[in-house]
Order: structure tokens, then sequence, then C-alpha cells
């Protein structure tokens, strides 16, 4: 019997601290019901009225949320997202220290959604009839959408609510039209929209935009390189995860567009093969 003892005290132990350090977490995607990839949206932990936990969606519409107790909550994808409905799953137990997965599927809110398409369509043919000037053009890419996510809501045949999709190829091509916008307008369009969008989960417009944008980065390398000098670390990171996220720079070593660059931006440069390494 004082053999067994011990031995049994050293299997609870054991077990204890198995359970210890098991994940606690609840992981999954967001996406919408046509499966665009949501970013940057909130998922939450809600016990008694008031937020417990949350965290946000990736540019790949992941998310990673620990969790802070045992016990049963309403979980809430979606909460203040503009272009979708939140959705909440109520009795939600987490009964043990374990890693849990949920994925959630919006549904687009339709008026929000025909409100935005149509302020775009107005900028649209109000720049049409006055294409010289340029305060018409900046109003036309200010309401053009600024991430993947909102792209591929506007412009894609897969939603079925009403948005742009019959316009998107005359909008983009448009965008994109010899001197239609200056240099420095369409690299601040570019690491805008970067900020929020993965090429690994790209709809048909995305991958457009992105092929447009490749020809202006690639023949206009130093430009690009200004304006990254003057964001924040995190925005160039983000900038450089979109641009390899695409594929058209290089898969086992970057192609050569940047190399005469690494003296003058040091920093650009140093954080451009990091996210480079990142991809490998």
């Amino acid at each position: 019997m004082r053999k067994v003892l011990p031995i049994f005290i050293i299997i609870i132990i054991s077990i204890s601290f198995g359970f210890e350090y098991k994940t606690f977490e609840l992981i999954g995607k967001v996406t919408s019901e046509q499966g665009i990839a949501i970013t940057d949206t909130y998922v939450q932990i809600w016990d008694k009225g008031e937020v417990i936990a949350q965290t946000k969606t990736d540019n790949l519409g992941q998310y990673t949320l620990p969790l802070p107790k045992i016990g049963t909550f309403t979980v809430m994808a979606g909460n203040r997202n503009k272009y979708f409905h939140a959705i909440s799953l109520k009795e939600y137990s987490f009964h043990i220290k374990a890693q849990f997965k949920e994925n959630f599927f919006l549904e687009i809110d339709k008026q929000e959604l025909q409100d935005e398409t149509v302020r775009l369509r107005e900028s649209y043919h109000l720049m049409i009839h006055n294409f010289k000037n340029s305060t018409h053009r900046r109003k036309f890419i200010n309401r053009f959408p600024k991430s993947g996510t909102e792209l591929e809501l506007f412009f894609s045949t897969d939603v079925k609510e009403k948005n742009l999709k019959k316009e998107a190829k005359r909008y983009i091509s448009t965008l994109f039209q010899e001197r239609f916008t200056g240099r420095t307008t369409y690299f601040l369009l570019f690491i805008r929209f970067a900020q929020k969008t993965d090429m690994r989960v790209a709809g048909k417009s995305t991958k457009k935009f992105y092929d447009e944008a490749v020809t202006i980065i690639k023949k206009y390398p130093k430009q690009l390189f200004d304006e990254l000098s003057t964001s924040k670390p995190e925005r160039v990171s983000n900038f450089f995860k979109w641009m390899f996220s695409g594929g058209a720079f290089g898969k086992n070593k970057i192609t050569k567009e940047f190399d005469f660059l690494q003296g003058k931006y040091k920093r650009e440069y140093a954080i451009m093969l990091d996210e480079f390494d990142a991809y490998q």
C-alpha cells in the first residue's frame, strides 16, 4: 500500500500539470456566406452583458482568442462591422481547458453595401463627366474599396446582393489607366490596401488590383520606398506581407528591382527581407 500511494500521487500531479499547460483558446475563421475572408473584425466572449475577452481576425480572416476561464458564455463574431451582420452563439460551453474551434459565416448588410456602392458609382460618373478635374478623381479614389474584403463585396459576381459586379472591370481599369493619378497617390493607395489584405485568400477582383499594382511597384521601386520611409514599421511590414503574398516578387529569392535601395533605405529593406523570409 505504501508503494502504491506515492505512484498514485505522481499520476495525479502529472495529470494536473498536463491540464495546466494545455492551450485554452478558441480558434477559427470568419468569412461571408459567399466565402469572402472578413479581416479586422471582432470575435468576442460575452458574460452577463460584458465583453470578457476579444480579438480581431487577421488578413486571412483567421483568429485565435485566449479564453479567460471555464464556463458557459455567448460568443459573438462581427460586432460593429460595417458591412456584415454580427452573429452570436449563446450558451457556448468551455467545459475543459482545451482548444476549441468555431468558424463563423456572416450575412452581408444589404443596405450598407448598397449605400456605399451607390456612392462609388456617383463619384465615378461625376469624375467621367469632369475628367480633367483632379478633385473628382480624388473623390473616386477615396470611395474606392480599401481592402480585399471590400473589393470583393463591391465587385464579386459571387455576391448575390446588389453591388457593382457589372462595373468591376471598368472601374479597376479606369483606376489604373495611364496618367490617371500620380505615383505618390498610387503608393499611398497600395499601402492602405495592404493593411487588411492577403493575396492567399484573394478573389478575382483583388487579384486584378494586385496585378495592376505590381506593374507600378516594379516600375517605380524608389518612389515606393520613399513613401514607406515615412510610414510606421507595422504598416511597412503589412505592406510587404501583402506584396509577397501574391507571389509576384520571387519564390526562393526576391526579384532584383529593390537591390539598389538597400543602402539608402536600410530600415525598409531590412523589414522587406524579414517579411520575405517569413513566407519561405
